[in-house]
């Protein structure tokens, strides 16, 4: 099989290929190699930043709608329509929320054990790492749990409540509550699990924004280190793709690895396969180590 390291130049009306050198199946295959490790990379960034945009969106939801909910409430008989409507989209961003946080676990623990050996370096470094973000942080222990609740036995938000404080003779500032109730939580749903349900018991009543704030810290904390378990092989992607193809960089052109060629009577490509070498990816990665 043919198969050449080269470059397309997309126009308008059209588009041109330029070769550069024939590869060797082992060359083509260290190629594909480097550049899956990239893909890998950039799946599970997606990942995480579908969770991140989940939690802004869920607190700018609030944001947005706590004024109003506010004037709603000095009405008399209040808007039952708008409080079941907003109630809706409460949970619907909150159920994202967990669901795309269970999501990058398993994805991650799934890459993990495909990737490496049981016993490996890597799947004994990512099992310590999920062991220490769960001892660590309330939240994300909580998270984990509240997730399986909320397949089994219901939506995670029962209520929110809505008040305001007086600032001043002519002014009152909106307040906004979402709390849990641990003796509730306790009697719906007996798998917390041995650490949750002791956190539990001694928690009462208690507020859902604090969490989301501790969430990120530990999201931060667990994404830089798990990139840190793939990093050898990022690093060793990168050099490999740098040093056998950067020389066909140039801002209109798309660098790529041409195989399964068929030419026709002039010796023209005719038919081919094109594998992309991701340069976008290693400059976000570049990028972020660079600062």
């Amino acid at each position: 099989m043919e198969i050449q390291l080269g470059f397309i130049d997309q126009y308008s009306n059209g588009y041109s290929t330029q070769l550069d050198k024939q590869l060797s199946t082992e060359e083509y295959n260290l190629f594909i190699k480097s550049t899956d490790e990239l893909y890998n990379y950039e799946n599970l960034k997606r990942l995480y930043d579908i969770l991140i945009l989940n939690h802004n969106e869920f607190i700018k939801f609030v944001d947005d709608e706590k004024k109003m909910l506010f004037e709603n409430s000095l009405s008399i008989i209040g808007d039952k329509e708008n409080y079941y409507k907003h109630h809706l989209n409460l949970n619907r961003m909150f159920l994202n929320y967990l669901s795309s946080f269970r999501t990058l676990l398993d994805h991650t623990e799934t890459i993990i054990k495909r990737k490496y050996e049981k016993e490996s370096v890597e799947s004994t470094k990512f099992k310590l790492l999920t062991n220490k973000i769960f001892d660590n942080y309330f939240a994300y222990r909580f998270f984990t749990k509240l997730r399986n609740y909320s397949q089994h036995c219901g939506i995670p938000i029962d209520e929110f409540e809505v008040s305001g404080t007086m600032i001043d003779e002519n002014r009152i500032k909106p307040e906004y509550k979402i709390e849990f109730s641990s003796s509730s939580l306790l009697t719906k749903y007996k798998d917390w699990g041995a650490i949750v349900s002791k956190d539990l018991q001694t928690k009462g009543d208690f507020s859902l924004f604090p969490l989301l704030e501790e969430m990120k810290l530990a999201l931060n904390e667990f994404w830089i280190s798990l990139i840190s378990i793939f990093e050898n092989e990022i690093v060793e992607a990168i050099e490999y793709i740098n040093t056998n193809a950067f020389h066909l960089r140039s801002p209109q052109s798309t660098v790529c690895i041409f195989s399964d060629i068929k030419r026709d009577d002039y010796g023209n490509m005719k038919y081919f396969t094109v594998n992309n070498i991701p340069f976008d990816i290693i400059d976000e990665l570049l990028g972020n180590k660079n600062g």
